[in-house]
Formats: C-alpha cells, structure tokens, sequence
C-alpha cells in the first residue's frame, strides 16, 4: 500500500524489462553460428566457465526463435507478469474480510497472514466462521481470479506455440531439464499411497469427535488445542539446535543470519503475507517472515534459513552465471531444516499428548507439501491442457476442477464443503506455472537426505553441503544425485510415502493409547 514502495517496485521492473530486451539479440545470434563454430566455442577453455550456460543455450536451441522475435517478446515481459501482479495486490492490499465471531460471540479480525491460525484454533465455531468468512470475500472476486488466472494461463500457452512446444508443461518443464516423466511418477506414487491418507482424515475425524469431518477441521491439531507458543530468542536456539548435524560452519553462517540483521520477523500492515528468502549475488540472502510464536513459526524460521544457507554456499562456490540454482531444487535445503527440527523435538519428547502433536505438525508437512502439492499439480496440468487446447477458463471450470480433486485426494470421511471450490483463487504459485511440483518433489528428496543425515552422520552431510554449494552448475536432476537422490527412479517418492505411512502409525499407536 505504500506509493513511493510501488513507484520503486515499478521503475526496478521497467529497468529489469529494458535490460531484458536490450540482451535478447544475443541467444539467437550465438545460435546462428555454424555448427563447427558452436562446438569450438563450446570446447573453448577461455570459455569453460561458460560452458554450462552454453550447454543449455544449445539444449533451447530448437525453441530460440530469431533475433526480432526474441525482441519482442522480451517487450512484453513486463506485461506478461501482470495477471499474478494484479491478483496478488486484490489479495495483499485490496480484500477485506468479515470478522469472524468465535463460540462466546468474541470478532476475530481474519487477515492473509491469520488466516491458516485461525483455522487451527481448537474453537470450531471459529473456524467455521473464519473459513466461511474468509471465502466469502473470495466468492465476491471470484471473476476478476478467474481473469487473471486465465490470462496467466493463455500467455504460458502462446508462449509454448511460438516457442514450438508441445504445450505449456513441456515448456516449463524443458527449463530446468526435467523429464516429463518425472512429473508424472509423481502423480502417480501418490494417487498410489491416497489410502494413507484417508486413514489420516480418518484418524483426524476419530481424534477430532465429529460425525462430519469439513475442510476447516483440517488443520486444528489432533490432541487438542495446542496453546504452546515459542518466543523468537527460544525458535532461533531451536533452529540453531536442530541443524549441528550439518557441522560447525553451517551453525556459524545460522548465528551470523541472526547477529547480521538478514530476517524481518514479524507481521505489520501491509506486509505481504508468507515467507520468502531473496536477496543478489553480492547482498545477505535476506529472509522475510511472518513469525507469531506457533510451531509452524519456528518451522518456518527453519525452512526460510535452508533457503538463505543455500543461497549462501552456492554464491560463494560459484561464479556468478553458475550460481543461481533452479526452482527443482530451491525447496529441498529448506525442508531438510525442517525435518531435521522435527526429527530434534521427537527425539526429545515422550509424553504422548505432546508427541501426538509433533507428529501431526510432521503429518501435515507431508499432507501439505507432497498431497496437497501433488494435488495443486493436476489442477494445473489440467488448466493449462484446457488452455493449450483453447478452452475458456471460467469459474465454474476452475471450482468444479479443483473441488473433484480435494474429493479424490481426501476421500469420503471428508465433507467437501462449497466454499472449497474457491481456494484454488488464493494460491500465488499458480502465477509461476508448474512450480507447485517442485515442492513435492523436494520434499521426498528432502526426507532421503535428511534421513540420510541422521543415520549416516558426517558422510552423508558433506554430499549434501557440496549439492548445496553446486548452485546453479548442473542440471537439477544431476545435482540431486551428488546428494544421493535418483530422481529417474521412483524410489525418492516411494521411500517418502513409506516415511508418512511409518508416522502415520506411530500417530494412531499414541492415539489408542490417549483415547484409552
């Protein structure tokens, strides 16, 4: 909401667009060499530093199109980024939301950054009121969505015909070298373990009492309200904690993020909702953070630090044009704190209400990042093949989509209530076509490697620190192997699903015995 903030934001993306276009002349004219001469600059060892950008220049070169082509599309860069812009400010700045009363009459004003706690709270008067509350504002938006997801959604689809791709996916897929298949062993192992998590919806509506299981009981914790909250000093002594395993000098780089001023901590007005890691080359990987004191909070100061340690090792192993790793594997450095903390506080908990809080907080983890994400994946394939195939994006395309795949993916124990037709028009990341993938797939290389980590020790943490130190260098699908994930197997995702199934029975166990 603040002007001079915007105009800034502005000029930074005009002059981003500017040098966008001033470069697009050079990939077709490299490309436009004869063959021998690109082969001899590829051998080059003046060039070598080079060579890998130039490995993937030639991967493109079948989708590169001429220099004046390149011109203008790089013209509309700008634009293109647009409909996620706009979407974004109606969700940060412009939507208000009804206050939600609780059980005793209490208004709980909802915002982008309360929303999910709200859904938590062991109040179900409240949540009810908030998920109802919250959607409402949606419904009333609802076409301008529809608008701007469509317009995201057609602008991937041209670009994928003038580029002469066979669609959208293959696009965006083709980016980071990833096999198709990839994506699709994904859909498939986890449509394969749904019945796991129907018995953990079961087990939710058990826990919970209910004869109806709705979607704004979903997040509310299986033993009951928990009020346990961590100040700031006690979540960075946690985080601090749960990462030793990964040596001294990752401990040292954590304190410095604390004492150097890299982490905006708390929520305040106008603040975008969420967290992110962001920075350049030359600055601090700075962190942004929305920290309330809950258990997702300490996790999410876990998560956002693997980001900004990653970005840290790569920038300083790596020349500049090596350094920025890709999304495939952006997710995997941040989950891997994440287990690790978990991991830390079962290892430290017996009593088993707290326990079955903990593992809960680890089921929702996979419920959110592998399901929940693998779900958000076949909405998008299926939107974007709705595009591609010149279908008019609506909204009662888009809810009828969305809502059969919160039934198959949740199953009969869960009641689908209307308003989940909506949530698809509150995801961000469907503004970055088929990125919502990699997070389910990071998370089931995380779970490898952190497991790895655990039992193996100073071995398997050093393979993992030289991944992260690789940044950009390799294909995604090559670094992870230096790690000791194959993702041209399914084993990464069929050893994560064994993971959750383990959890899972541990849950109920110290669920009998609490309900006793």
């Amino acid at each position: 909401t603040d002007e001079r903030g915007q105009e800034m934001d502005g000029m930074a993306n005009a002059v981003y667009a500017a040098v966008i276009q001033a470069f697009s002349f050079a990939s077709p004219e490299i490309l436009s060499l004869p063959e021998d001469k690109l082969q001899a600059l590829y051998e080059s060892e003046e060039l070598a530093p080079y060579r890998f950008n130039m490995q993937k220049l030639l991967d493109e070169k079948p989708h590169v199109l001429s220099e004046k082509e390149e011109g203008v599309l790089a013209a509309f860069s700008e634009v293109f980024s647009s409909p996620g812009k706009i979407a974004g400010n109606l969700q940060d700045a412009d939507m208000l939301f009804e206050d939600a009363a609780d059980s005793e009459g209490v208004l709980h004003p909802i915002t982008q950054a309360n929303y999910i706690m709200l859904q938590m709270s062991g109040d179900r008067t409240l949540r009810k009121n908030a998920f109802t509350n919250y959607y409402r504002a949606y419904k009333n938006h609802i076409n301008t969505f529809a608008s701007t997801y469509q317009a995201s959604v057609k602008k991937a689809a041209a670009s994928a015909r003038v580029r002469h791709y066979e669609d959208s996916r293959a696009m965006y897929l083709a980016g980071e070298h990833i096999p198709a298949e990839v994506y699709d062993s994904l859909v498939k192992a986890v449509r394969e373990a749904m019945p796991q998590m129907y018995r953990y919806v079961a087990l939710r509506k058990k826990l919970l009492g209910l004869s109806e299981l709705h979607y704004y009981d979903l997040y509310t914790p299986l033993a009951g309200e928990n009020s346990k909250t961590y100040s700031y000093d006690e979540a960075k002594e946690m985080v601090l904690s749960a990462v030793k395993p990964l040596g001294s000098e990752y401990v040292k780089r954590v304190e410095a993020a604390y004492a150097e001023g890299w982490i905006d901590v708390y929520p305040n007005k106008g603040k975008r909702s969420g967290a992110f890691s962001s920075g350049t080359y030359d600055s601090k990987p700075y962190i942004l953070l929305n920290y309330t004191g809950s258990l997702d909070s300490v996790s999410t100061l876990a998560h956002e630090m693997g980001h900004s340690q990653h970005t840290w090792l790569a920038n300083a192993a790596q020349e500049p044009q090596n350094a920025d790793y890709t999304l495939f594997v952006a997710e995997v450095a941040s989950t891997v704190n994440e287990n690790l903390l978990i991991e830390q506080m079962l290892d430290e908990t017996h009593e088993p209400a707290e326990r079955l809080a903990l593992l809960n907080h680890y089921l929702e983890g996979f419920k959110g990042t592998v399901f929940r994400q693998t779900m958000f994946a076949e909405f998008e394939r299926d939107a974007h093949s709705a595009a591609c195939a010149g279908k008019s994006i609506t909204p009662a395309f888009l809810g009828e989509l969305y809502l059969n795949l919160v039934k198959d993916y949740f199953g009969d124990d869960l009641t689908a209530d209307e308003e989940v037709a909506l949530e698809w028009a509150r995801i961000p990341h469907f503004y970055r076509p088929f990125y919502v993938y990699k997070y389910a797939t990071s998370y089931c290389a995380a779970v490898a490697i952190s497991e790895a980590i655990l039992k193996d020790g100073e071995p398997a943490a050093k393979k993992y620190l030289d991944f992260l130190s690789m940044g950009g260098s390799a294909y995604p699908i090559d670094e992870l192997k230096t790690a000791g994930v194959d993702f041209t197997s399914t084993e990464a995702f069929t050893r994560a699903l064994d993971k959750f199934g383990k959890i899972l029975d541990e849950a109920e166990r110290v669920a009998a015995e609490l309900l006793k």
